[in-house]
């Protein structure tokens, strides 16, 4: 395996100077600019500043996805050689990426878990395919074929009576008596709208599907849980491998519905009583209790959640709440320009759902990425007015 040594120089000097990488090429995205300024090291290892140093197989593929958003092909291509070469031994496409890298117990950088996360798998893979047709790449194209491949074969399974399920990871949610823990947060609507057509011989109609039979159970409280359990007779309970949580994972459960339009309509009126909540506190409480509904953290909110909500917001026509989070979110962006730490999470979740109500990208009804610089290129091609 290829690893790349950070401990030294790099690493250090992009620390002091607030950021990981030297370079900033000028973009039309300025939020990803200054992003992958702070957290993007020029070898492309997308750092998570906060929790020590570490990098994951999500964060490079939130990063992958930003740059082909932002038209960004050199960062693009050096995110992409990292993670096959530090996360799956230069083989991504042949095998599924760890999904946590870092410092080691013996002080050594590397690779820290070899099990995968399936959210991570499949956001590479469409990535990779929607840039293979974006610019034209043949062998963008290829590995997002293979990648995908590896999720349907390794992290895909019978559950039964619920029909095929995407585990979160090929490791450790097949769990005893024909029981299966599932992150709903791994389920983006678009997405599943598009690995349908692309590859139409595939699980995934059944999969969301089943997902959408399970959602008023799962979201029965009006919260969605970061994680539940379904067992092969399709009954559904809240998590049994540890206290039921809506949190961190979950939050990302109202960002991909509020940006999937029709595939995601029937989600939107599950998940009311947690936009309720957060019109009336005026930001998004930071925990829930999913059986319950009710706020268990101490009022700590963080901004990213205010960011991933945007979408959700917008398509529940909650204007009140909408502009309450935009300037809650401008007013934390604001104050991470004059220099003020922030973390990737809650950056990388602003970048979602900003970005989309900026209308630096769009999902087709197809699941197809609509990149706001695809239009512009259009319009000015020649022969076009």
């Amino acid at each position: 395996m290829r690893i790349v040594t950070l401990v030294g120089g790099l690493l250090a000097a992009a620390l002091l100077a607030g950021g990981c990488s030297a370079d900033e090429p000028s973009s039309a995205w300025p939020d990803w600019t200054h992003f992958a300024t702070r957290f993007v090291a020029a070898d492309g290892r997308v750092v998570d500043l906060t929790f020590e140093q570490k990098s994951t197989s999500e964060g490079q593929s939130y990063g992958l996805f930003f740059a082909l958003v932002g038209n960004d092909r050199a960062r693009f291509a050096s995110i992409l050689r990292w993670t096959s070469d530090n996360l799956a031994s230069g083989r991504l496409g042949e095998r599924l990426p760890g999904w946590l890298w870092g410092r080691r117990a013996d002080g050594a950088w590397g690779l820290k878990d070899e099990n995968s996360a399936s959210d991570a798998d499949l956001w590479l893979a469409y990535t990779l395919l929607e840039a293979g047709r974006l610019w034209n790449e043949a062998a963008y194209t290829d590995t997002g074929r293979r990648l995908l491949d590896q999720v349907r074969r390794r992290e895909v399974v019978d559950a039964g009576a619920a029909g095929p399920v995407l585990l979160p990871g090929a490791v450790g949610f097949n769990l005893s008596e024909g029981r299966f823990r599932i992150d709903p947060s791994y389920l983006p609507g678009f997405l599943f709208e598009y690995l349908r057509r692309e590859d139409a011989s595939g699980p995934w109609q059944k999969i969301w599907d089943g997902y959408l039979q399970m959602a008023p159970a799962a979201f029965a409280a009006g919260v969605a849980p970061d994680l539940f359990v379904v067992d092969s007779s399709g009954t559904v309970k809240p998590d049994t491998e540890g206290t039921p949580s809506a949190s961190y994972d979950a939050i990302r459960v109202y960002l991909w519905a509020g940006m999937s339009g029709d595939n995601s309509r029937t989600l939107l009126p599950l998940l009311a009583k947690y936009g309720a909540l957060v019109h009336s506190l005026g930001a998004p409480p930071e925990k829930v209790d999913p059986q319950t509904g009710r706020v268990t953290s101490s009022g700590y909110s963080p901004t990213g959640y205010s960011g991933a909500l945007l979408p959700f917001l917008s398509a529940t026509h909650d204007r009140p709440a909408l502009e309450a989070q935009r300037e809650r979110v401008r007013a934390a962006l604001e104050t991470a320009a004059r220099g003020t730490a922030t973390n990737y999470y809650d950056r990388a979740l602003i970048l979602f759902g900003k970005g989309w109500l900026d209308g630096q990208y769009k999902f087709g009804d197809d699941g197809r990425l609509q990149p706001k610089w695809q239009g512009a290129s259009a319009a000015s091609a020649p022969g076009r007015r």
